[in-house]
């Protein structure tokens, strides 16, 4: 079992790292690392923009959860938003430790990559065989390659995140654990005022150590934690303003949580304890908020036929029929692969409000199915039908939204009709109208998510979660951009008009709450389990990640990597008035 965060829990490891570095060479092959860079970074020029000497201020947190820092609103951080490029979405790799973290941070790439998971800070995959090692080298190695004289300071009270992680800088300055992370921040500081330095790195571990004590949620003991650390970076920014030289620098701050939290645990693999925040601030580059998908961490998987159904059942006593009315359905759904190994499923359906769709019988209400590689929408009055397929196929084995609209009206030649249309992520609508129908539409079914009696030659195998019903029909624009968010905030337009919302996440439990004022339940059936996940919730560009420091760090620097050595990560940097 891996050790989470046992650097702060037991004492260090140096005598055995010590033992461990003089065997390397009978162990294992070191892979000789390949530059390549600018030719002279001190001449580069970078559009208008003035050209001073670049430095980094890099500070580090262990255990601050993106989303609950962003709700603490911190001072200093928050002030330094406006010119900032910031995430509060950011997400590490399911192994999500602290050691991983720093050295995703330090290294530009991920766990799967360096391996680097508990506090030995040795790569999981060749713990004690002679296997040979890919180490990453840490964007200080790369720096003092392009000018061996940038000066580098680390500042830890772990030390073998020191001797290990840190051990290309100049100088690694050991606090003592006792002291808090006030005895980092004046380190910090005074490295900033007395002394010269190119690149400071601060590692803050308190809100790790209080985390896990307290818990990583809103209480005292954790909340004054962030608090402090927000000071001490206050006095550490007015420090980096003061510096003699500052006419002559500039200055990129990067904070960055290096591991989420919680409840009172770490390194694990849910949103928690995955999520960090990432914030770079210089007055040079364009600010911007990026935001992410939200994340599923949990979700029954819907699958089975007839004799091995898993399904939730919601007996709503006809609210959720059409009537004579309109009608808004959303869902997130993620179809899995089939028994041909593939995403196709032919005619099961997932969301149903009527007894069978049948063969023929135009049994009345409306059914939401799996058509091959697209999504149709049934309805039907109880003499006639009307169906539509969406233009788009859902073929990724990732989470779709899927939205369906009946829309009533009364016309004086045609009569009753409902035209209705199917969308997937909010686009490429597609409609179709039954004319003459009966005055109402409605169904003695319940309303169900997953197997439903059906002519279907495929059983269905999906997730389904974050699911809506409206009492009207949402305008193509609402639509798009519901398709983009999760749950349905209360200032949403149409809140009125919610008659069903079940974010199907209530982990562990037998049903789905309703969250709309309806109170209107699902019930599961069957051998049903909840499943992890850990994947968003639909389709969106990813938020910053801990990957993606070293890379900025070169590219303001101004160092080009090539070949393996390219970090993995992206840059974030755009400096103002450069393309």
């Amino acid at each position: 079992m891996q050790k989470l965060l046992s650097g702060y829990i037991r004492g260090t490891m140096i005598a055995a790292a010590v033992m461990l570095i003089a065997g390397m060479t009978a162990c294992r092959k070191e892979v000789p690392p390949y530059m390549k860079y600018d030719a002279d970074t001190a001449g580069q020029s970078f559009g208008g923009a003035k050209l001073k000497k670049r430095k980094v201020l890099l500070i580090g947190i262990d255990g601050a959860p993106g989303k609950l820092v962003e709700s603490f609103h911190p001072t200093a951080m928050t002030g330094l938003l406006p010119q900032s490029v910031y995430t509060f979405d950011g997400l590490a790799d399911t192994v999500s430790t602290v050691a991983a973290g720093w050295t995703s941070v330090v290294t530009g790439f991920g766990y799967p990559t360096h391996q680097i998971g508990d506090s030995t800070l040795i790569p999981k995959s060749v713990e004690g065989s002679h296997a040979d090692i890919k180490y990453y080298n840490s964007f200080i190695h790369y720096l003092k390659e392009d000018d061996i004289n940038t000066k580098v300071t680390a500042i830890t009270p772990w030390e073998d995140l020191g001797n290990f992680i840190f051990n290309t800088a100049d100088k690694v300055i050991e606090t003592k654990r006792s002291d808090g992370d006030k005895a980092v921040a004046d380190a910090a500081i005074n490295e900033l005022t007395n002394l010269d330095p190119d690149v400071v790195l601060a590692n803050f571990i308190q809100p790790a150590v209080v985390g896990l004590q307290s818990g990583f949620n809103d209480n005292p003991a954790y909340h004054q934690t962030i608090t402090d650390i927000d000071g001490y970076i206050g006095k550490m920014l007015d420090a980096l303003k003061a510096r003699k030289q500052a006419g002559n620098e500039d200055w990129l701050v990067i904070i960055q949580s290096t591991s989420g939290g919680d409840n009172k645990k770490m390194g694990g693999k849910t949103f928690e304890q995955r999520n960090t925040f990432t914030i770079f601030y210089s007055p040079l580059i364009t600010p911007a908020k990026v935001t992410a998908p939200a994340m599923l961490n949990n979700a029954v998987r819907f699958h089975g036929g007839a004799s091995n159904f898993v399904r939730a059942v919601n007996n709503d006593g006809g609210l959720y029929n059409v009537g004579n009315g309109s009608m808004t359905i959303e869902a997130k759904v993620k179809f899995n692969l089939g028994v041909n190994n593939d995403y196709t499923m032919y005619y099961p359906p997932f969301l149903t409000k009527c007894i069978s769709r049948g063969d023929n019988t135009n049994l009345a209400g409306w059914s939401l199915v799996r058509n091959g590689e697209k999504i149709l929408f049934y309805l039907a009055d109880g003499n006639q039908r009307v169906e539509v397929s969406a233009a788009t196929a859902i073929l990724d084995g990732t989470f779709h939204t899927v939205t369906a609209t009946a829309a009533y009206n009364n016309d004086p030649v045609k009569g009753n009709t409902y035209t209705i249309g199917v969308y997937v992520d909010g686009a490429g609508k597609s409609t179709a109208t039954m004319e003459n129908a009966l005055a109402k539409i409605e169904s003695a079914s319940p309303l169900v998510m997953g197997y439903n009696p059906d002519i279907q030659y495929d059983e269905l195998d999906m997730y389904m979660a974050d699911v809506h019903i409206w009492n009207t029909v949402l305008t193509d624009d609402i639509i798009k951009k519901d398709a983009g968010i999760a749950g349905v905030a209360a200032d949403h337009p149409n809140y009125k008009n919610l008659i069903g919302y079940w974010s199907c996440q209530e982990t562990g439990s037998s049903r789905f709450k309703d969250m709309s004022p309806s109170k209107q339940d699902f019930l599961l059936e069957g051998s049903y389990s909840w499943d992890f996940l850990g994947i968003p919730l639909y389709a969106g560009d990813p938020a910053i990640t801990i990957n993606d420091v070293t890379p900025s760090i070169l590219n303001w620097i101004g160092i080009t990597l090539q070949g393996e050595n390219k970090p993995a990560g992206k840059n974030w940097l755009q400096v103002i008035g450069v393309k």
